[in-house]
């Protein structure tokens, strides 16, 4: 891994994301960052440069949409030919059903299907790296907790609910994961989720949340804090020894294998390149 390599950040202008590409900043590295807002942008940019690193950049993207997510993936590789490191850590406050303009449930299209085209059509760019990594933010949510019903994914038949929505994206991302893991198996690329605890960040404290986020929010951990094991995935010289796994422990750096059902995995897959090929985003 080089330490001062190409670095992008989604969601990284806030919180846990941001926290974790200041710390990638000071080893010297590019940054992009790819967020909402510009304003918050200008300020993230200015702060990796005073924190050490050789260039950074900003990309407004909406992540809500399947355009907008490919168009965020066509913009970062066209910003290097190689990345060495994508982290995901985009969230919005939300508290009801919200459906987007694809007509997706809200938590699915940002939480999980963005991260899946972004991760699908960079992951040549990450190759070309010769050790690219992929690092989603997540809980720590174990399968059988949070299992997604493959038949209803935006919640049409089933009731919504806001912790099962957005628990049910943690699982979705996991099985993203794992499937990448066997269809990549001949590039090197490593996949990786880490476990983060309640931390105070802005989105977790916004009053869009409803109150038990806030509250989790407000008596959380510190980004800094929850930032150490994604900056390590990013950083370390060698990558863990298994291509794909979750940190389930904010605590502690251990790895873990998925171990999520393979059929199912299959399956999401093919439906979100089918959900992206229906509004004309052809997956690789």
């Amino acid at each position: 891994m080089a330490r001062n390599g190409n670095f992008v950040f989604v969601g990284g202008t806030e919180g846990i994301g941001r926290a974790t590409a200041l710390n990638v900043a000071q080893q010297g590295a590019s940054i992009l960052l790819v967020a909402r807002s510009a304003d918050r942008g200008a300020a993230a940019v200015d702060a990796m440069l005073t924190a050490g690193a050789r260039d950074a950049a900003f990309l407004k993207a909406d992540l809500s949409t399947i355009a907008g997510a490919a168009e965020a993936a066509t913009a970062i590789t066209a910003w290097r030919p190689a990345i060495d490191g994508l982290m995901h850590s985009a969230m919005s406050a939300f508290s009801g059903k919200t459906v987007t303009a694809d007509r997706l449930e809200f938590a699915f299209a940002l939480q999980y299907l963005a991260r899946a085209i972004i991760n699908r059509l960079c992951s040549d760019t990450l190759a070309a790296s010769g050790d690219g990594r992929i690092v989603h933010l997540a809980g720590a949510v174990p399968y059988r907790m949070a299992p997604p019903d493959l038949d209803d994914l935006q919640f049409e038949r089933r009731k919504w609910g806001f912790f099962k929505a957005i628990l049910t994206t943690h699982v979705e991302g996991f099985l993203f994961l794992d499937e990448a893991s066997r269809r990549w198996s001949d590039r090197p690329i490593g996949l990786y989720a880490t476990g983060v605890a309640s931390t105070k960040t802005k989105a977790m404290q916004d009053p869009a949340m409803p109150l038990i986020m806030r509250m989790m929010g407000w008596f959380g951990t510190t980004p800094e804090k929850s930032a150490v094991n994604a900056t390590r995935l990013l950083l370390d010289d060698k990558r863990p020894a298994l291509k794909a796994a979750i940190f389930k422990n904010p605590k502690a750096f251990e790895p873990t294998p998925f171990d999520m059902p393979p059929q199912e995995a299959a399956r999401l897959w093919d439906i979100t390149t089918d959900i992206a090929t229906r509004k004309g985003v052809h997956l690789p």
